[in-house]
């Protein structure tokens, strides 16, 4: 009954998400639209950045075009207000302005009106605001036709805080609906079916390098480890060289090693604005420059990918790893036919992706439908012909000495983590001055770095600032450590083409001979076809469910470096954070640097490399404990006797 009531609860498919990861103006939305056949519907740049928040979109069942808009909640609102505040403490230091002062004070006068920022956080606290919040925090929009759905969800999600001014409005309605920016979390877009994208595909439209806004930023940081598939979106024209391009691929990268990604795709947007070469038609000067930029780029991320993946892992070996596509064309051909903006072979890739993903989800849930079918079939047997009891001993034992091995491989395994992060700590004891140096000298010449300085300590070590991007001190500590142990990590984790140095490999290992030994028993005592077929069907289920649980803990393990280092340092963070009044810049940096130095000389590091082969041990110990109870279990109910079967079987 329990079996049946999860198989119900639970849908049959996880949708599969693939990530748009791009800068402002890269045209994310524009491919995001011209993918769904949308020429006009989530909103597109002109001079201004578009999506100020996280739009996630797919298709349902349903005949309506609908969009739910989540707010901050109202403790999340207060926790952005003080960090607003913060930023517009001047501490005597200065008067200048920058983007994220500029930012701070229209974010609180959207909501609390003019001279909101010269208010106090208490004094905002009991300011009505002068827009209207709904109680429940979701905005719910939906409409028959795409176009209409787009003209309202344009005044929510087009980004209201850069240099411009509000835009100008024909209703109040409209004007509150657009002064809700700072308080919106993300946003789900559903469309009706479509040809074009199977239901089940959800395109996460994720900004830039992270967010100012403390929730924001982590529903990033999880959503990007949630995606099947990253997409890093580019302009032509700021292709190469571009350093936002990198800190993408490097959390794409991280994706592959801490969460779900097994896809990594680069694609080239705007390929109609290339400058056409004298000797040239413009036809011929397009398709010329698409094929030299996707050699070009392949390679340079080939390279990149090497330094921390395996160089034989399926992401790096697909044969299409850039696409160079042109949406303007695919809409108003002048130049390129449909089948050259490549619009029509990114959906391919979709799909491919989908149906790869779905076809394994099928065979798992199917496996499920019938271990139900074979415990049934196991309860009518036992019932019905009792017959003598079948001693299964010798399989408990069987089974308990092979999981005593597998925890022997195991350990083999994760002790290959070893050497690397004896390397890493090495390399970040020798260059940890010079990597904080490095974040300290963004700041030399902007008098306002003491603000982001003070936002980071708050935020205990990271923070997204416009003027600087992400500032992550963490994972600057952390980084020579990641650098030298990424190869191996992702090798043990890796889930295709296995090697003997792969967790994957060893379980399939045990998994295989749990199964030969069921089979020679089976033969042996001539043993009922429904035990022998649930045995072999629940042993399946198992390991699947362990390969879940291994997934959500491998990301813990590879987080752990990082979080080791920000606990140490927290309290430091905390006491630069409170440093206030005259040369606070300077103090803060004095304040980190010599306390980082301090807890360096107390074995920071080593303490990080401890408490990730701590968390393996833990691993370990998991793998071990969860296969002993889930199968003697099994072996119990499959050689449980008529007048136990009951109690061994409940609600049959």
């Amino acid at each position: 009954r329990d079996r049946i009531t999860a198989l119900n609860s639970k849908p049959a498919f996880e949708p599969i998400r693939i990530g748009l990861f791009g800068s402002s103006g890269a045209g994310k939305s524009t491919l995001l639209n011209t993918i769904l056949g949308k020429r006009f519907f989530l909103p597109v740049s002109g001079t201004r950045t578009c999506t100020s928040c996280q739009v996630q979109v797919s298709t349902c069942r349903s005949r309506h075009y609908e969009a739910k808009i989540f707010l901050l909640s109202s403790e999340e609102w207060k926790e952005e207000v003080r960090s607003l505040l913060m930023f517009l403490e001047t501490d005597g230091n200065d008067s200048e302005c920058n983007s994220d002062v500029d930012h701070a004070i229209k974010a609180l006068q959207a909501v609390y009106g003019e001279g909101a920022e010269r208010k106090s956080y208490e004094d905002l606290m009991t300011t009505k605001p002068v827009i209207t919040i709904p109680s429940s925090r979701v905005i719910t929009l939906r409409k028959t036709e795409a176009e209409d759905l787009s003209k309202e969800l344009d005044l929510y999600i087009r980004n209201q805080g850069g240099s411009e001014r509000f835009r100008v409005v024909d209703t109040d309605f409209h004007r509150e609906q657009m002064r809700l920016w700072p308080l919106i979390k993300h946003v789900q877009v559903t469309l009706p079916p479509s040809d074009l994208m199977p239901e089940g595909v959800v395109f996460v439209d994720i900004p830039g390098t992270g967010d100012s806004n403390k929730k924001r930023d982590e529903m990033w940081k999880e959503c990007i480890l949630e995606c099947t598939s990253i997409w890093i979106i580019a302009d032509v024209e700021r292709v190469f060289g571009a350093r936002a391009h990198e800190i993408m691929l490097q959390e794409a990268i991280k994706a592959c090693q801490a969460g779900k990604c097994n896809d990594i795709t680069f694609v080239v947007t705007k390929m109609d604005k290339v400058d056409v070469d004298e000797y040239l038609t413009r036809h011929d000067a397009i398709l010329n420059m698409k094929r030299d930029l996707k050699t070009k780029k392949t390679k340079a991320i080939r390279e990149r990918m090497k330094t921390r993946l395996p160089s034989d892992m399926e992401v790096l070996q697909k044969p299409e790893l850039v696409f160079t596509i042109s949406a303007r064309e695919y809409w108003d051909s002048t130049v390129l036919t449909k089948e050259e903006t490549e619009i029509s072979r990114l959906r391919d890739h979709v799909r491919k992706l989908y149906l790869n993903m779905k076809r394994n989800e099928l065979q798992g849930y199917m496996q499920e439908i019938l271990v139900v079918f074979s415990l049934v079939a196991v309860y009518h047997s036992t019932q019905l012909s009792p017959g003598p009891p079948v001693q299964q001993d010798g399989l408990n034992e069987f089974v308990l000495v092979k999981i005593q091995e597998l925890k022997k491989a195991v350990e083999y395994i994760f002790g290959q983590m070893d050497s690397p992060l004896l390397k890493g700590v090495t390399s970040a004891r020798s260059t940890h001055k010079t990597n904080i140096e490095k974040i300290f000298m963004q700041g030399q010449k902007s008098p306002g770095f003491h603000r982001t300085l003070k936002a980071v300590c708050v935020r205990k070590g990271a923070y997204v600032s416009r003027v600087f991007d992400r500032i992550d001190f963490n994972n600057c500590l952390a980084k020579p450590i990641y650098r030298e142990i990424d190869v191996t990590f992702a090798n043990i984790f890796r889930k295709q083409r296995l090697t003997r140095a792969s967790l994957q490999a060893a379980i399939d290992d045990f998994s295989m001979e749990v199964k030969r030994k069921f089979t020679e028993f089976g033969e042996n005592r001539s043993l009922n076809e429904s035990k022998f077929n649930f045995l072999k069907q629940e042993t399946d289920i198992i390991m699947r469910a362990l390969e879940r649980e291994i997934l959500l803990k491998k990301k813990a393990i590879y987080e752990s470096l990082v979080l080791s280092i920000q606990t140490i340092l927290s309290p430091y963070y905390e006491e630069a954070a409170g440093i206030r009044g005259k040369a606070s810049c300077e103090r803060m940096k004095d304040t980190l640097v010599q306390n980082i130095e301090m807890e360096v000389r107390k074995a920071m590091f080593e303490k990080a490399k401890e408490k990730m082969m701590g968390q393996f041990q833990d691993l370990v110990e998991h793998i071990t404990t969860k296969l002993g109870k889930d199968l003697i279990n099994m072996l119990s109910i499959a050689f449980c006797q008529s007048n136990q079967v009951v109690g061994a079987l409940p609600g049959m």
